[in-house]
C-alpha cells in the first residue's frame, strides 16, 4: 500500500513493472547539506538579535525575525531544489514552474512562525520549543511533499508511508534539539559561539535528513504512455530559476536585514544621544554643585598649577585673605603665604613629584598666610592632587584657626590661673592650719593675764595683755576668712538647706554687732514688713554670715553718731535685706574694687581702721551660692545702700535648674 502523489488516498500499483532506481550526484547532496546548514545559521543569528532587542525595541526585533526566517525557509527551498537537482532518474525529469514557485510559501511561512513562537518570553521554555518544532518540522515536510509534486516525468510517483512519517518525525525531534541548543547557548556567558554553531548544524541537518529521508520515500513506477510535453522546467532552466530565486531571497534577507540593523543604529544613535545629553546635564548640574561647594564653603578654596600660579579663587579665599578674585587670579600662591617665595614653592611641588614623599600634599598641616593688610593668619593647610587632562592641578583646602587658637591660649591660661589658684588656696589652707595652734595659744594665756586669774598685774601689763588678746582675736578672724575664701574659691562649700525664721535670725546678727555700734554712739533700727514670710528655705550659716559681714561693714564705715537701718519685706517669690548707711560711702571705682577680695577702700577716715578686704567678698560669693542677688548702691560721703535678693524657697529654684538642664 502506497500514498499517491497528492496524499489523498493508499493504492496499490497495477502490473508487473519494476520501479526506476533513482542515484544523487555527491558534489550536489552535500552543496545542498551545506545551503541548510547556512540557512540555519542566519536563522538562529537573526533569532538571538531579535531576543536581544525585544525589550527595548519590539520594532527592531520583528525585523530580525523576518530576516532570519526569510533566510531559514529560502535556504530550506534553496536546498531541497539542490537536493533534487542531484537526483536522477533512467528518465527525463523536468518540473512544473507554478508548483515550484508555490512550494517555498510554506518553508518561509513555517520559518517565521517557528522564530515567533520560541521567541514568546511570557510562555513555558519547553513548551515554545515544542510549538516551534512541530511548525518548522510541519513546514519543512511541507514544502518537500509540493516541491515533489512540481516534478513531470513518465513515472507515476507513490511514497512508502514509514518513510513519510519517520522523515516528518526526524524533522521535528532535529528542530526541536536545535531550538533547545540555540536558546540554552543564549543563557551561557561562555562558548555561546560553539553553542550557536552546533545550533546551526543541528538544524541544517534536520532539514537535509528530512529530505534525503523523504527521498526514500519516493517510489517511482514508469509508465508506457507518452505524456507528452508538459511545460515544466528543465533542469538547467530549474537550476537558473532557483539560483535567481536564492538571489532573489538573498536580497530580500539582505534588505531586511539592513533595515533592521539600520534601525537599530538609529535608536542606537538615539539612546547614544539621548545619553549623551543626559550625561552633559549632569555634568552642568555636577559642575553647579561643585561651584556651590567651592563658593560656599567656610573654607578657603584654591587652585595652583605646578608653577604656583592661581587658577581658581573662591569665595572665602578673598574673606580670609581679602583679595577679591580679579586681584589673585593669574598671581603666584606666595603672595599670600608667610615667608615662602615662588621658588622655594615651585621646589616644593618639583620634590614630590619626583620623590611623591608628602610633606603637606595629601596629608595636611599647620601653616601662616598673610592678609592684604599685611597680618599673619593661622592656617591649616590640606591639600590634593588632580590630573586634568594632561595637566597636574593642585587643589588646597585652607581654614582660618585663629579663633581656635584665640580658645586654646584662653584655655591655657585659665588652666594656668585655675593652678595658680589651687596652689593659692592650698598654701592659705596650710598656712592658717600653721597660724592657728600658736594663735589659740596666745589667745588663751592673753585671756588669762588679762582676766588676772593667777593674781593682780600692774596696770601696764594688764593693758599689755588686753592688746594682745585683741591682736590675735583679730589675726584669727583674718584666718577664718582666708579660710573661707580658700574654700569657696575651690568651690568646696556645700549646701545645708533648712526653713528659717528670717526675722529671728536678722535679730541674732543686730544683737551680735549692737555692742560694736553703742560704743561709736550709733543707732540701729530694724523694720520687718509684717507681709514677710513666716520661714524661708536657704542655707542659714552662709545667710547667717552674709548679715554679719554687711552689718560689721556699715558699723565699720560710718562715723560716730551715725545711723544704720536694717529693712525686709516680700517681693514676686523672693525677700529683700536692705543694710542702709550714712557712712563714707563710695565711688563706683571704689565699688567694684570692694567686691575683689583684699580691695580695702582707704581714705582719711579709714585709715585707721582695721580689716581685710574680705568680709564683703565673702558675702558676695554666698550670696551667689545661695543664688540670691546682691546690689551696692554708694555715693561718696553720703552713705551707702546694699539690697540683697533671696528666693523664698531655695530648695524648689535647684530643683526648677536640675529640670531646665535635664
Amino acid at each position: 500500500m502506497y500514498l499517491d502523489t497528492y496524499f489523498s488516498s493508499f493504492v496499490d500499483f497495477p502490473g508487473d513493472a519494476l520501479p526506476f532506481i533513482g542515484v544523487f550526484r555527491f558534489d550536489l547532496v552535500v552543496l545542498s547539506i551545506a545551503i541548510a546548514i547556512f540557512g540555519g545559521w542566519a536563522g538562529m543569528m537573526c533569532l538571538a538579535r531579535a531576543e536581544k532587542l525585544t525589550a527595548n525595541d519590539q520594532g527592531s526585533g520583528a525585523l530580525w525575525k523576518v530576516t532570519g526566517g526569510l533566510a531559514f525557509g529560502g535556504s530550506i527551498w534553496g536546498m531541497h531544489f539542490i537536493g533534487m537537482l542531484a537526483f536522477s532518474l533512467p528518465c527525463g525529469i523536468s518540473y512544473d514552474f507554478l508548483t515550484t514557485f508555490i512550494s517555498i510559501i510554506p518553508a518561509i511561512l513555517a520559518s517565521l512562525t517557528a522564530l515567533f513562537v520560541v521567541s514568546q518570553q511570557s510562555y513555558n521554555l519547553h513548551l515554545r520549543l515544542v510549538i516551534g518544532a512541530v511548525l518548522m518540522g510541519a513546514g519543512i515536510g511541507t514544502m518537500h511533499y509540493v516541491g515533489m509534486a512540481a516534478m513531470r516525468l513518465p513515472a507515476i510517483l507513490f511514497y512508502d508511508p514509514h518513510y513519510v512519517v519517520l522523515s516528518v518525525v526526524a524533522a521535528v525531534i532535529l528542530s526541536y534539539i536545535s531550538l533547545a541548543v540555540v536558546e540554552y547557548g543564549q543563557r551561557q556567558t561562555s562558548y555561546r559561539r560553539v553553542q550557536q554553531i552546533i545550533a546551526a548544524t543541528t538544524l541544517g541537518l534536520a532539514v537535509a535528513s528530512m529530505h534525503y529521508i523523504a527521498m526514500q520515500a519516493a517510489i517511482f513506477y514508469p509508465i508506457l504512455e507518452d505524456i507528452g510535453p508538459s511545460g515544466g522546467l528543465a533542469d538547467v532552466v530549474l537550476a537558473v530559476f532557483v539560483s535567481l530565486g536564492t538571489l532573489v531571497l538573498a536580497g530580500g534577507v539582505a534588505t531586511a536585514a539592513f533595515a533592521a540593523r539600520l534601525k537599530e543604529s538609529v535608536r542606537n544613535l538615539a539612546n547614544e544621544a539621548r545619553q549623551r545629553t543626559a550625561a552633559e546635564r549632569d555634568a552642568r548640574a555636577g559642575q553647579a554643585r561643585l561651584q556651590a561647594i567651592f563658593d560656599t564653603a567656610v573654607e578657603a578654596i584654591i587652585v595652583i598649577d605646578k608653577q604656583g600660579t592661581i587658577r581658581q579663587w573662591s569665595k572665602n579665599s578673598h574673606r580670609i585673605f581679602g583679595y577679591t578674585t580679579q586681584e589673585m587670579l593669574g598671581q603666584n600662591i606666595a603672595k599670600i603665604t608667610n615667608g615662602i617665595s615662588p621658588k622655594e614653592h615651585r621646589s616644593f611641588i618639583q620634590r614630590f613629584e619626583e620623590s611623591r614623599q608628602a610633606r603637606v600634599i595629601g596629608i595636611g598641616r599647620e601653616v601662616s598666610g598673610r592678609h592684604k593688610d599685611g597680618a599673619i593668619i593661622p592656617l591649616e593647610l590640606s591639600v590634593g592632587e588632580t590630573k586634568v587632562d594632561d595637566e597636574i592641578l593642585y587643589t588646597g583646602i585652607l581654614r582660618d584657626v585663629s579663633q581656635r587658637k584665640k580658645i586654646e591660649r584662653e584655655l591655657r591660661e585659665a588652666t594656668r590661673a585655675k593652678e595658680a589658684n589651687e596652689m593659692k588656696a592650698n598654701f592659705l589652707a596650710h598656712m592658717s592650719h600653721e597660724m592657728r595652734t600658736p594663735l589659740n595659744a596666745i589667745l588663751g594665756f592673753s585671756d588669762i593675764m588679762r582676766a588676772q586669774t593667777f593674781g593682780p598685774l600692774n596696770e601696764t601689763y594688764v593693758g599689755y595683755s588686753e592688746d594682745i588678746f585683741s591682736s590675735g582675736n583679730h589675726l584669727l578672724n583674718i584666718v577664718d576668712a582666708l579660710l573661707e575664701l580658700s574654700k569657696i574659691e575651690q568651690n568646696e562649700q556645700n549646701l545645708e538647706l533648712t526653713d528659717i525664721a528670717l526675722p529671728t535670725l536678722i535679730s541674732d546678727a543686730t544683737s551680735t554687732i549692737q555692742e560694736t555700734a553703742k560704743k561709736k554712739s550709733q543707732t540701729i533700727s530694724v523694720l520687718i514688713d509684717n507681709d514677710l514670710p513666716k520661714t524661708i528655705n536657704t542655707d542659714r550659716g552662709k545667710l547667717y554670715q552674709i548679715l554679719i559681714n554687711l552689718a560689721s561693714n556699715a558699723v565699720q564705715y560710718t562715723p560716730d553718731q551715725g545711723r544704720i537701718t536694717i529693712r525686709a519685706w516680700p517681693s514676686d517669690g523672693h525677700v529683700k535685706v536692705v543694710i542702709e548707711d550714712n557712712g563714707i560711702g563710695m565711688t563706683q571705682e571704689e565699688v567694684n574694687l570692694a567686691v575683689k577680695p583684699f580691695g580695702q577702700v582707704k581714705n582719711a577716715f579709714t585709715s585707721d581702721l582695721s580689716g581685710t578686704g574680705l568680709g564683703l567678698p565673702i558675702a558676695h560669693a554666698f550670696v551667689e551660692q545661695i543664688r540670691g542677688e546682691l546690689k551696692i548702691i554708694s555715693r561718696k560721703d553720703n552713705g551707702t545702700k546694699i539690697t540683697v535678693t533671696l528666693p523664698i524657697s531655695l530648695e524648689k529654684e535647684l530643683t526648677n535648674e536640675q529640670v531646665a538642664t535635664g
